[in-house]
Formats: structure tokens, C-alpha cells, sequence
């Protein structure tokens, strides 16, 4: 397995550094639900971009409000379903028929792009195995707690975690807000499947087990709208953990012959033993159980606050990330609460998560 140094410094790999060997066509797609208050600024980011797009495809999702004709307003291609799919992948695959470009891309719509977003991706399809690249994710607004830990799972995630994967070959999800797919390779592994609920996740896995590589741009910034309020971002959080336990379930045996079951089940492992690390640590500090709670918590921003605040200095966004760095601690203790209910719900008692559930 060879380790790239490049990638701990946020640099792009050798081959992502030299000029394009091709000139793709590129096509964007956008599932949209209800999304009238954000679809326009979605698309105006995506027209806004430093290289040619041939196409861009709003797939109305049946919605009830103004979403399609804000679209058309903005003169791009609508495609509205004859019914509410019930999932993003299902309203990804509605458009696939229309998508004859060389690439594609998945944006959400509540998700602005850098101007250069797109662009720098492109570098890293100079290898033809590549299936996917996806981009560096902060928040639009970074103004509540939630938000503001949102921010820093985002640095913290992408900027540690992210970079190991990219390293050895190994990213876990092609993100669902913001990916540049090899259209081919979408359509030979039939599309986005609707077995999981998270569709991402599950073809970022397939296109591993098929011996197609997945890169993160560090460089590669878009700005999703995150959840402000505890109530959204109990909802997410919770369809993302569920949809993890799903795509384990679904593809187990393969996750044991790729590289990337080390880090899926190494993150399992991870997440399952850290509340029994806290309470091994309150059980050392009984008699002072507040001084061993701080201890707890304090161990575990210098931890998270040292990298993220480095990635920060690099983006402009230091005393952003400095005063945001306090909301990561509540993040991560309701994240180990919802995670514990996935757990339970999902693989003890058997109630799948079902339903799609934006939160707003």
C-alpha cells in the first residue's frame, strides 16, 4: 500500500498537478425537492463556473411549490418526475436517460459551488480508472451551534480522515452534496440504487469493489445549506448513521476483501468503543467526576482543534474555525446518542430507516 506524502500537506497527488490529457463534456444534475428558496443561487454557482458546462438538469421531484419554474426561469433543462420519487437516488435516475456527457455531476440544491469547484476536479479524471471526485464541504452559514459544529466535523473530517482515505487509495463517500462522476462508469454499475439511504455511499463502495478509484479535491470547495436547529440536524444525522448500518449490511462480505473495510469497520469499532473510553476514564476520576468530564472534554478539542485550525489558516477562515471550535464537543456527544439509536433501530430491532427526511 503506498503512502503519498503529498497528501498530508493538502496537495493534489502528481498526476492531478499536470494539464488536462482530455477535454470532457460535462453535464450537472440537480435533484430538487421543494427547494424554491435555494434552487436559483444552486444553478447560478453552477453557470458561474470557470469551465464549459454542456448541460444542466433540474429534476423536479414532483415538488409543491415554485422549484421547477424558478429553474426554467433560469433557463436551464427541467425534467419533472410523474410522482415524488421517495429518494434522491431514484430522482438522480430520472435524469441518467438525459445525460450523454463524458462526466456528470451531482449538486444538491441547497449547495453553492466555487467558481473553480468543477475545475478542479477535472485533473484528477487524467486517470482513466477514476469513477468519482468529490469536494472540500463547508457550510454556508456558520452562525448557530449546530452549524458551527457542522463546520468543524467538516475541517476535522475532511481535513484528517479524508486525507488517509485519499492516501491509500481508500475514500469512503463520494459526497452526495457535491461529486463529478465518469458517466460510463455510473451506467455500467446501474445507477444510483435505492437499497440504502444513502445512495452515495453505496456506489462509492461499488465503484471500489469494481477497481475504480475515488479521489477528494482538497481545493474543491461547495457550501451546503447544514442544519441550523437541533430538530434538522437530529434528522440527518440520524439518516446518515442508519444508511451506514445499511450499506455494511448490504455489502459486508465484499467490505472484508477491499482496503476500505479497514476503515468502515475501523470507524465501527471506533464509534462503539468511545462512550466505553469516557465512562473507563470517569471510572479513574470517581471521586471528582466533573474534573474527568472537563479532562474528557478538553483532551478532545486540542485534538480536533490543532488540524482544523491549520486547514483554516489556509482557507482565510481562522477565527471562523477558532470561535466555532466549542460547538464541536455538544456535536459530538448528540452524534454518539444518535448513532447508539441507529445502532439499536437498524441491526438489533430490525426498524429500518425507510423514509427520506430532509428535515426542512
Amino acid at each position: 500500500m503506498k503512502i503519498n506524502w503529498r497528501w498530508w500537506l493538502g496537495l493534489k497527488p502528481e498526476f492531478a498537478c499536470t494539464p488536462l490529457k482530455y477535454n470532457y463534456t460535462i453535464s450537472v444534475v440537480i435533484p430538487a425537492y421543494n427547494e424554491e428558496k435555494s434552487i436559483a443561487d444552486t444553478i447560478r454557482s453552477i453557470k458561474n463556473q470557470s469551465v464549459k458546462i454542456d448541460a444542466i438538469i433540474v429534476v423536479d421531484d414532483f415538488s409543491s411549490d415554485k422549484t421547477g419554474d424558478i429553474a426554467l426561469y433560469e433557463g436551464v433543462q427541467v425534467i419533472r418526475t410523474p410522482h415524488n420519487m421517495g429518494t434522491k437516488a431514484l430522482a438522480q435516475n430520472y435524469a441518467l436517460p438525459f445525460i450523454n456527457t463524458d462526466l456528470f455531476i451531482t449538486v444538491d440544491a441547497d449547495t453553492i459551488l466555487h467558481p473553480q469547484a468543477i475545475e478542479r476536479t477535472l485533473p484528477y479524471f487524467n486517470d482513466l480508472k477514476t469513477g468519482s471526485v468529490c469536494g472540500f464541504v463547508i457550510p454556508q452559514k456558520i452562525e448557530t451551534i449546530w452549524e458551527r459544529g457542522r463546520f468543524i466535523e467538516y475541517l476535522y473530517g475532511i481535513s484528517i480522515m479524508k486525507a488517509a482515505q485519499n492516501n491509500v487509495g481508500a475514500v469512503l463517500v463520494s459526497s452526495g452534496c457535491f461529486s463529478v462522476f465518469r458517466t460510463e462508469v455510473v451506467k455500467k454499475l446501474g445507477g444510483f440504487k435505492q437499497r440504502t439511504m444513502a445512495e452515495d455511499m453505496d456506489l462509492t463502495w461499488e465503484m471500489h469493489f469494481n477497481h475504480y478509484k475515488i479521489f477528494c479535491a482538497p481545493d474543491s470547495y461547495c457550501y451546503p445549506l447544514d442544519p441550523p436547529t437541533a430538530k434538522i440536524f437530529y434528522k440527518q444525522v440520524l439518516r446518515w448513521y442508519s444508511a451506514f448500518f445499511q450499506n455494511v449490511s448490504v455489502h459486508k462480505k465484499q467490505l472484508l476483501k477491499n482496503k476500505i473495510g479497514f476503515f468502515v469497520f475501523g470507524y465501527l469499532l471506533d464509534s462503539i468503543l468511545n462512550p466505553f473510553i469516557f465512562l473507563a476514564l470517569l471510572s479513574v476520576w470517581i471521586e471528582n467526576i466533573i474534573l474527568a468530564f472537563l479532562l474528557y472534554i478538553f483532551i478532545d478539542i486540542i485534538l480536533v482543534a490543532i488540524p482544523c485550525l491549520v486547514k483554516a489558516s489556509r482557507i482565510g477562515m481562522f477565527w471562523k474555525t477558532l470561535g466555532s471550535v466549542f460547538s464541536y464537543p455538544i456535536i459530538r456527544f448528540v452524534n454518539i446518542y444518535i448513532f447508539w439509536k441507529a445502532f439499536w433501530n437498524e441491526w438489533v430491532i430490525g426498524k429500518r430507516l425507510k423514509t427520506w427526511d430532509k428535515g426542512h
